[in-house]
Parts: structure tokens; sequence; C-alpha cells
């Protein structure tokens, strides 16, 4: 593999060239998703953000089309999300095919304000309305992010908006006009660094018949193992007002990993589907790729459970399909030595009364600590490191029992999901050489006893 090609990951989106950060205007219409996305097309950090655009029949899969959206005289194009205007509400379909609008944050010098754009052409080119801005500023420094959605229940658009320490809600019929609804989260959840990019989703509860609310916010900075993260409230919405369930001081992490940010959910899927920017803006623009930075996660379904009387986050990535390269069943030992692809490959680990282990790939390192309740992820002799002085890290968890454990691997990431989805981190990391092998060792002289263990090689 050549120089320029080394981190290049097989199955996470990536541009060919250039800067990409936040996913925006996810929308699937007539069998294509749709991945909007913040980017730089003159540099491989941040700058000037334009949207980037990419189809996928498969959610894996990528063609990576012309820019949609560039910035204008009203500023930079900031994130934002796109639906199907199916009724045409906003009026701006001008033949058979129904409307795509996309609705985003200008930023210009001065202000941040929501402004729209629609396509009459799936998705290939974008007119700005005329009338933009459709939002103006309330006199608020941060005000940016808008998620839209239809709501069945009041019969109108739904935009959830970040505005520094709290989210705005905003209402219309139209797309157009824009009436503001309530606010929530001044004191609410974390408030170590600036919300953004909401959503605002309907979710299931896994074995009852109950739905509910859960709203969606990133933070940067302010995670729990440093830097960008997200956080989530579940509660309830009737059209005009979140209400949570959730004390104030409640902190609920979406993902415990440093690599998994600016989240959001496909408008027009039937199961919710979300995809997160996988970097970190403590160093962001130091990672060692060259000709692009920066990738997108594998997308993952959404659901909740209800443990106890608190509603978790489920998270479970998409089917990914490939080659069953090592099946065994029924393992009880102290150390277990997998060979694994060289490339992108999902690895599942079933076990009962796991005890303290640890995995390694390379000089990446995964542990779990039965003691101290916690799972760690250790990158501080993963490979290449010293681009940042914030990249080398062990990364923490609070993790009571390890029952199950899905792997997602690429050249420069690791997604971990535990316990049926309940548990997840997400990690980037940079080896100096290619791995062969994984490693799992008991950490405290018990055997392991894994009653499965795949791994499949993942194929596009």
């Amino acid at each position: 593999m050549n120089k320029v090609e080394k981190f290049r990951p097989e199955i996470h989106f990536s541009p060919e060239k250039h800067w990409i950060n936040d996913p925006n205007g996810l929308v699937f219409y007539k069998g294509e998703y749709h991945l909007f996305y913040q980017y730089h097309p003159q540099s491989t950090v941040w700058g000037p953000m334009h949207w980037g655009h990419a189809i996928s029949k498969d959610l894996v899969t990528w063609e990576e089309k012309p820019i949609a959206l560039y910035p204008d005289e009203l500023g930079a194009i900031f994130s934002g999300s796109a639906v199907v205007d199916w009724n045409n509400t906003s009026g701006l379909q001008t033949g058979e095919e129904k409307v795509l609008v996309a609705i985003f944050t200008h930023h210009g010098e001065d202000n941040e304000k929501q402004s729209i754009a629609y396509s009459n052409d799936c998705g290939r080119t974008w007119v700005k309305y005329s009338g933009n801005p459709v939002i103006v500023n309330p006199g608020l420094k941060d005000f940016r992010d808008p998620k839209v959605f239809w709501h069945e229940g009041t019969s109108q658009w739904i935009m959830s908006l970040a505005c520094g320490d709290h989210i705005r809600f905003y209402g219309s019929p139209n797309l157009l006009e824009w009436k503001h609804l309530s606010s929530f989260g001044e004191t609410y959840g974390t408030h170590d660094g600036v919300w953004e990019c909401p959503d605002l989703l309907h979710l299931q509860v896994e074995g009852e018949e109950e739905k509910k609310w859960v709203l969606i916010v990133s933070l940067n900075p302010g995670g729990p193992n440093g830097g960008s993260a997200i956080q989530y409230f579940t509660g309830e919405f009737d059209g005009r007002t979140f209400v949570t369930d959730q004390k104030e001081s409640d902190v609920k992490w979406a993902d415990w990993g440093r690599d998994f940010y600016a989240a959001v959910t496909w408008s027009g899927v039937e199961e919710p589907t979300w995809v997160g920017w996988m970097s970190n803006w403590q160093y962001a623009n130091q990672t060692p790729t060259d000709e692009f930075r920066g990738a997108m996660s594998i997308p993952r379904t959404l659901s909740l459970i209800k443990r106890e009387a608190e509603y978790v986050l489920i998270q479970r990535p998409i089917e990914l399909k490939g080659e069953n390269v090592l099946e065994r069943a029924n393992e009880c030992l102290e150390e277990i030595k997998v060979d694994v692809p060289s490339g992108a490959y999902t690895f599942e680990m079933n076990l009962e009364n796991a005890p303290s282990f640890t995995i390694e790939l390379g000089g990446l390192k995964l542990a779990f600590d039965k003691r101290a309740k916690e799972f760690r992820i250790d990158r501080t002799n993963s490979g290449f490191i010293d681009f940042s002085e914030h990249f080398a890290s062990v990364d923490v968890m609070p993790l009571e029992k390890v029952e199950d454990m899905t792997i997602i691997a690429d050249r420069t990431s690791i997604e971990v999901f535990i316990n049926g989805g309940s548990a997840v981190m997400t990690e980037t990391f940079y080896p100096v050489n290619a791995i062969s092998e994984m490693t799992i060792r008991s950490g405290m002289g018990e055997p392991i006893n894994a009653k499965q263990i795949k791994v499949k090689r993942i194929s596009l």
C-alpha cells in the first residue's frame, strides 16, 4: 500500500481529498442514502465550510458527488439537515419529482442564521432559497445546526437548534416561516462545553409497547474522556415542549470513546439510523493522514432499553457483509490468540462470567477490569501518537460486566459495542504496521469462558 493511502479506511466513508467533519443533510429518497458533510475543498485542515456530498445504496459503499453547497454573501455553510417535502408544503417542487429541502446554518462574521436550499433532481443539484435566511439571529453567539423532522401529532415541521447552552425548538407549516416554540437544557446535563448538533428522536423501548423521545446533544469540549462527545436526554415531546425524565445533574453519554461526534439520524428511514464524525476536536486537525483528513463511523441503528427506572440508548452497527474466517465455540483458556484480517473485519465474542481480561491489537489495548467495574481503551502505545499532546490516552467507560462484545475494526479505528450495544466506545489509532493477530488474556488468572468467537472479513 502506498504511503498516501496507508491510513485510508476500507469501510468508513472518507473523502478522496481534503478535510471532512460533521455529517449533514442525511436523507433517504428513492433507494439512495444521501450523506452531506462539512467539507473544506482546499485543505486538509478546517476552513471555510461547504457541504460535500456522497450517495450510497447500502450505507457501506459510497459514491462521492460534486460539492452541493458553497459559501456565499451570507457566510459559510455550517451543519444542518435535509428532508423530503412529500406534500410540497414549501411550494418549492417544480416537477414530478418530490423536492428535497436542506436546512442549514449560514455562518457569517457577524452572526449565525438559518437558511434553506432545495433540489428537484433527487439531490444532484441545489438552489438556495431567495428569501434566506428563514430564521434570523435573535442575538446569540451560538445559533446553529438545525435538525428538522415532520411531527404528525401537530402537523408541522419541528426544528431543533443548538444555542450555546440550550436547545431551542421551532415549528413551521412550510419550512419557510418558523416560530419559536420552547427551549430546553440551561440547567440539565453537562455544560462543560458548547452544545451542538441536536437531534430529536422517537425511539422504541425494546420489549415494551412504549416509545420515548430522545434529545441528542453534541458537546465540545467536556466529553467524559476529554474533548468532544455526545450526551442524550430521554423524555416526552408534545410538538411544542421537551420534558426530560432525568434529574438536572444526570449525564448520559452515547459513546464513551474519543472519536464519535456530531452524530445525527437519516430522515426518511423506517429504522432510526445515525452516523457520526470519527474524530475529536482536540486533535482533528493534526491526525497523520496525507491527502484527506477525517472519516465517518459505521452507521448504527438506535433503540432504547429500560433498565430499572432508567432508559438506556442502544446502538447496533448496520449489517456488514463478509466472509467468516474464524469461528470457535466453548473456548476456555487464560490466553486466546486469534488471527485477524489486515483490513476491515468484525470480531464477535460471547462470554460467560467474564473475568477481567485484556485484548491486544498490536500496541492498542482494550481491557475489562471487573474489580474496578470499568472498560478501558489504552492507545498510549498504539503507533503514531506524537502528532498531538492530547491523543495518547487511556479512556475509561464504567461497566459492571461483559456478556457479549462486537468490535468493528478498520485500518485506523475500532468501534466497540458491549452488552447488546448498551455500552459503546469509538476510537481511532494509527498503527505503524498492519495488525494480523488479536490476543485475549485473562487478567486474574481465571480462564476466559468464551461461548463463541467469530471473525468476519468485511467485503464491499
